[in-house]
């Protein structure tokens, strides 16, 4: 379902040349970095009282730190730098001017021949690109920062004069995972026809078109919908090989801002350098906007501001307070990258509920890195260790599943803890543990388990394998001494243990009834 326009409002301008185009006046105010502050902030809700909540209740709670977003230095940065290339773009593209039409016309032109050289838009068009390595928070901080402005603006009239059309305000895409510069402009159609109920994926997506023959209709489009920003997210999935090399897709990306002529901000990981070199940044459009290489954060008053923020929704029963220890601990854990130090925090308060002491400290924070940071941990030694050269071995960072951990300490909480994918060797190892309890010969036992187990690589509760393993372990017992089967029934407490059998539940009053 397509998005609502909402209907254009004029505000007055300050800028001489801002004036009188209602492309520009129909956008929110300028803010100043206060109130970006302020628009920005994501107070999930927390309430002293939940604290006192049953266990599983304040599991639930936990989550809400996912929704957190406490604006830093460089969300305000950003959000300045959008409202600059919105606007410096917009200054060239009034539709109450002769040019707009003529543009138009221009661009059908361009289509019909397809000549993507006949479309050259006269723009002051300024974009930027975001580089920084995964789990910083550039495509939230975006998408915070486009939330602040209407993506549809419906005009009707304008200074008593009938004026018809809705304003496209921006458009986000991800470049596809297929790698390829055709499927960027055709994931770029689809978007506008998702947005604005338009039909363009079905009329530009023949097989045989080029990426020359998609930048002209992506101008186009751009102009019809007077379109202020394209934000493309995830750069660093298009591939050079798919794409002709790291010089065609350069030249794309400058053709681009000089075909579709609207700013275009670029974001991706640290991988994406190899394309966005300096011959790029040098050809951009721009009145000093400037690269953003987005780094970790380091341990200083901001780390410490977005810690106290964080740091007052807690849902242990005990409250802990915000040492320089625990500080320190966090950042080293996550070595300053937000999305880790949420999920270590959220994690930490789970282990704390789940074992009982109800206190988060810096061991429990330590412990919880050392289980589910396994798969990060040697770019987090490569940063704590400042070594360019085995930086430059890891483009990106796995993400960190909480899901699983939180189902894990759910079952810990329960008596029966599901082991995660990266845990299948220790469910072995104690179902095997048990079957010895039970006199189940090693050789069998260890056989049962594994045929118990399977392939699967599925969360599985340690009872429920053991008792598997059992019953193929009896089977196996059968099979050998096929002439005994009677006895299996009289043997069956002396074979396995009377108690541990009702533990794991096979028996309530009597071995009868197993």
């Amino acid at each position: 379902m397509k998005p609502e326009p909402i209907e254009a409002r004029y505000l007055p301008q300050v800028i001489e040349e801002y004036k009188g185009n209602p492309l520009i006046e129909a956008l929110p105010p300028i803010y100043a970095g206060y109130e970006v502050s302020k628009l920005l902030t994501v107070d999930p809700g927390y309430n002293e009282g939940e604290r006192e909540f049953d266990q599983r209740y304040r599991f639930h709670c936990i989550s809400r730190l996912f929704r957190y977003f406490q604006p830093l230095e460089t969300h305000i940065d950003i959000e300045q730098r959008v409202s600059r290339a919105i606007r410096q773009g917009y200054v060239s593209k009034s539709p109450v001017t002769p040019d707009y039409a003529s543009t138009l016309a221009q661009g059908s032109q361009a289509i019909r021949e397809k000549n993507i050289a006949a479309y050259s838009m006269n723009s002051t068009a300024s974009g930027f690109t975001i580089i920084g390595m995964s789990g910083v928070g550039k495509t939230t901080a975006m998408d915070k920062v486009l939330s602040l402005y209407p993506q549809q603006i419906l005009h009707t009239q304008y200074k008593g004069e009938p004026l018809f059309f809705t304003q496209l305000l921006w458009a986000k895409i991800d470049c596809p995972f297929d790698g390829s510069l055709k499927g960027l402009c055709l994931s770029f159609f689809a978007y506008v026809d998702r947005v604005m109920g338009t039909t363009y994926s079905k009329k530009f997506s023949a097989d045989r078109m080029t990426v020359d023959a998609a930048l002209p209709r992506m101008a186009q489009i751009a102009t019809t919908h007077c379109l202020g920003l394209l934000v493309i997210d995830e750069i660093q999935h298009l591939s050079m090989a798919k794409s002709g090399g790291s010089e065609k897709m350069l030249n794309f990306f400058v053709t681009l801002v000089n075909t579709i002529g609207v700013p275009v901000v670029l974001i991706g990981t640290t991988k994406a350098m190899s394309v966005l070199q300096s011959e790029f940044r040098q050809a951009r459009r721009g009145s000093g906007q400037g690269d953003l290489l987005w780094d970790r954060m380091q341990n200083d008053l901001s780390w410490e501001i977005m810690l106290r923020a964080m740091w007052k929704n807690q849902w242990t029963r005990h409250r802990t307070p915000l040492t320089a220890e625990l500080k320190d601990v966090l950042y080293d854990e996550s070595q300053g990258i937000i999305d880790i130090a949420v999920k270590l925090y959220a994690m930490a308060q789970m282990k704390a509920i789940a074992d009982g002491t109800e206190v988060i400290t810096p061991e429990t924070i330590r412990e919880v890195a050392a289980e589910k940071l396994r798969l990060v941990r040697p770019m987090l030694n490569a940063l704590r260790s400042g070594d360019r050269k085995k930086l430059f071995m890891y483009e990106d960072i796995k993400p960190i599943s909480v899901e699983d951990y939180l189902a894990a300490q759910a079952g810990r909480i329960a008596g029966d803890a599901p082991l995660g994918r990266d845990e299948i060797l220790s469910l072995e190892e104690q179902a095997i543990l048990k079957l010895l309890e039970m006199d189940i010969p090693a050789k069998a036992a260890r056989s049962a388990v594994k045929k118990a187990i399977g392939k699967s690589v599925s969360a599985q509760p340690l009872a429920a394998v053991v008792k598997k393993a059992f019953k193929i372990a009896l089977n196996m017992e059968t099979s050998v001494n096929p002439s005994e089967p009677d006895e299996q029934g009289d043997d069956l407490r002396k074979a396995a243990g009377y108690e541990n059998l009702k533990e794991l539940g096979f028996v309530t009053e009597t071995a009868d009834e197993f």
